[in-house]
């Protein structure tokens, strides 16, 4: 059985310029229109036998494309020849910004676009229909295309500034049209607009990986720098992330509630007690009580008279039936006064420390207290100390749900501002109406 024929590889067809004598390579395969020699740069006609000059130059700066002519590559699952380069630059404020374009060929396909502007890439495709353009309620002019919509970035005028290889229409070194961005990241649309003509395209963010690993060029591709106008934000929305902090913060104010109205929080002994710190012996054991339900957090809470004064409390938990022990302790203190900036005080005259994980029992609590002593030799009473003892059994605890819920909207809250303030750099750079730029001097040309 004979072998499927081959798919015919496409012929490259030389002609002399008619200007230096130099050999110009057609790719085309008869689509191209014209073709700029590679030796002195002149704009060739190649659609009539005899080749015609339309541009020659005394005159030209040079370029030197990262994608070599007749380089080939697999983009978007086809396979394209790269057939013509160009130079394009729009001029703000006197300075020049200048971007490569180059023309890729495939005969079943037709003619595709690269452009690339300080390492970021855009593969583009020639539309066959206008966009709808339309104001944006009141947020600049907008075109719409295919279901979505493009936000106007950029208006210029552009200009070619220097051409190699072959084009599929009549290009010129020092042409100008006016060129309109529309940007939906990582798509884009753009519009140029030359007299009474005008053509539309679609352009798609792609990454210089991807060329070099599509055509190979020598080198390395050009590390990008900033940020284009149609690069796709690397922070993802956070609408997802906001709609599940929200869910979980919903959830943990269920069982914070929940927690409120299951919670035992039962006050299981309670007294007044007074002491004076020259006092021989002040410690003392209460009645016992009982702590109902499993292991479960016991809250002793201390209200006292204090004023320029501490005290420190040293207590026990001891279960009745085992002798186990719970030491814990706490100071007390309150401070005020007045002074030049009015009245002020310090500390507080109530507090509670808290146990946790408590067994189920019959407990007493040992309290010995102390507190500041008149000072030797001065004839004052050391003010007695008032307090009363509070033992609460099961008390609510909800600090760690108040502390979980900030913590739950921290990432959202990062992405969106990254996400904003990717998008505010991008949009700093925008110039919608094209008050800042302008074509510039034409080349010397015969």
């Amino acid at each position: 059985m004979m072998p499927p024929n081959p798919r015919p590889v496409p012929k490259v067809r030389a002609i002399t310029c008619p200007n230096c004598g130099g050999s110009v390579e057609l790719r085309g395969l008869g689509a191209s229109a014209h073709a700029a020699c590679i030796n002195c740069l002149s704009v060739l006609d190649v659609r009539h036998p005899e080749i015609e000059v339309v541009q020659r130059f005394q005159k030209a700066e040079r370029f030197t494309p990262l994608i070599p002519l007749g380089q080939r590559g697999k983009l978007k699952g086809k396979e394209y020849e790269v057939i013509g380069y160009q130079v394009r630059a729009i001029f703000v404020d006197g300075e020049r910004y200048a971007w490569n374009e180059y023309v890729l060929y495939n005969p079943y396909h037709g003619f595709r676009y690269l452009s690339e502007y300080q390492g970021h890439w855009t593969y583009i495709e020639p539309m066959p229909y206008l966009a709808r353009v339309e104001m944006g309620g009141g947020l600049g002019p907008e075109a719409k295309s295919q279901g979505l919509t493009y936000k106007l970035f950029q208006t210029a005028q552009v200009k070619t500034i220097y051409v190699m290889g072959e084009f599929p229409w009549r290009v010129r070194v020092g042409e100008t049209v006016t060129g309109k961005d529309y940007t939906a990241a990582p798509l884009s649309l753009s519009e140029e607009i030359s007299g009474t003509e005008v053509n539309w395209s679609r352009g798609e963010y792609i990454s210089g990986q991807e060329i070099w690993a599509a055509f190979q060029p020598p080198g390395r591709p050009p590390e990008p720098k900033g940020i284009y106008f149609n690069q796709p934000n690397p922070y993802p929305g956070a609408g997802k992330m906001w709609l599940t902090s929200g869910f979980f913060t919903l959830a943990l104010l269920v069982l914070m509630v929940a927690t409120l109205i299951f919670s035992r929080n039962e006050k299981v002994y309670q007294n007044t007690y007074t002491f004076t710190p020259d006092a021989k012996e002040a410690s003392f054991v209460t009645p016992s009580f009982e702590l109902k339900g499993g292991e479960d957090n016991v809250e002793i809470e201390l209200a006292t008279n204090l004023s320029n004064s501490w005290a420190y409390f040293d207590f026990a938990l001891i279960n009745e039936q085992t002798g186990t022990a719970y030491n814990i302790g706490k100071e007390v203190s309150f401070y005020e006064g007045r002074d030049s900036d009015g009245y002020w005080s310090e500390g507080g005259r109530d507090d509670k420390i808290r146990l946790g994980s408590v067994p189920a029992g019959r407990y007493y609590l040992r309290v010995e207290p102390e507190s500041a002593k008149a000072p030797t030799g001065v004839f004052t009473v050391s003010r007695s100390v008032q307090y009363t003892l509070s033992v609460i059994r099961g008390k609510p605890v909800i600090w760690p749900y108040l502390l979980a819920i900030p913590f739950l909207w921290i990432l959202p809250m990062l992405s969106s501002i990254s996400r904003a303030s990717f998008e505010g750099s991008r949009w700093a750079e925008a110039d919608p109406q094209g008050t800042g730029a302008y074509a510039g001097n034409d080349d010397d040309e015969e």
